[in-house]
């Protein structure tokens, strides 16, 4: 009787979990499917296509529009950004842990979720109008800069809860052996941070390498990422649904790759909270 009322109280929660996960594998097995469908072929609903070719693939890795530019665009940016994001927002939630129990350290921590809730799109004009006129549209070193003050106000969140998890009997103990502030910083602090600095610059990387609004004005054909090159498929009256697809799943994994790896060092960020 107890086993039948435990699966009863199971059936939402599996109806629930079924539900979700048809809501993200379908167009994930529409994409996959388009992707090695012939342009011009009707897919049959939730059934194998009778004809597969690798002719989108083919063309995405060669030819005069292929993947490798954006790609490796993506990587400078993404890599650059986020390394830029974790050097200037480490040293600021490592002070603003210590100042947590100070009105100033609150209200300046609390500033960068203000920071945050400013529309990208908001950020964009300023930029365009700065790097006119110091010669750096189109340029990587422009993104780079542009992109950094997207993921400062969450490095400094979820690095200032890692900081926050450090007992204050390790630096007590480093000021005991003589050490200063800067050689206890760099060597006894930022050793036990280490997992935690990895999960933030890895999902910071993963908010960085999808972003459309703020690259898409700023950068030229030279200089476009992985989200930019995926909107040359769509034309003004052709729809290259194909090539598209077959973009998107080579563009994706990267992010997977990233996903997987935060994976390891997530879960002391979510069992921390923020606060």
């Amino acid at each position: 009787m107890r086993l039948v009322r435990r699966g009863l109280r199971n059936i939402p929660r599996a109806v629930l979990l079924i539900v979700i996960l048809l809501w993200v594998l379908v167009p994930m097995y529409f994409l996959v499917v388009t992707s090695f469908s012939a342009e011009g072929d009707l897919l049959p609903g939730l059934v194998l296509p009778t004809a597969v070719t690798l002719e989108n693939y083919i063309g995405v890795f060669t030819g005069a529009n292929a993947i490798w530019p954006a790609l490796i665009n993506s990587t400078v940016v993404t890599l650059a950004s986020t390394g830029l994001a974790l050097l200037i927002a480490t040293p600021a939630a490592y002070a603003l842990s210590h100042m947590r129990h100070k009105k100033l350290g609150r209200g300046l921590y609390l500033s960068f979720f203000v920071l945050r809730g400013i529309p990208p799109i908001a950020l964009v004009m300023p930029f365009f109008l700065i790097f006119s006129r110091s010669s750096m549209l189109n340029t990587l070193p422009g993104l780079i800069i542009a992109l950094t003050p997207l993921a400062l106000p969450y490095c400094v969140w979820t690095l200032r809860v890692t900081f926050d998890q450090i007992p204050k009997e390790v630096e007590e103990a480093g000021a005991v052996d003589g050490a200063g502030k800067w050689r206890m910083f760099t060597s006894v602090v930022l050793p036990i941070a280490a997992p935690g600095i990895a999960a933030t610059g890895i999902l910071t990387a993963l908010f960085i390498y999808v972003d459309y609004i703020i690259v898409s004005p700023l950068a030229g054909p030279s200089t476009y990422t992985f989200p930019i090159y995926v909107t040359s498929f769509s034309q003004d009256f052709v729809q290259l649904v194909g090539p598209l697809s077959a973009a998107s799943i080579v563009g994706a994994i990267p992010m997977a790759i990233m996903f997987i790896v935060s994976q390891r060092f997530s879960r002391r960020l979510a069992s921390a909270g923020i606060h």
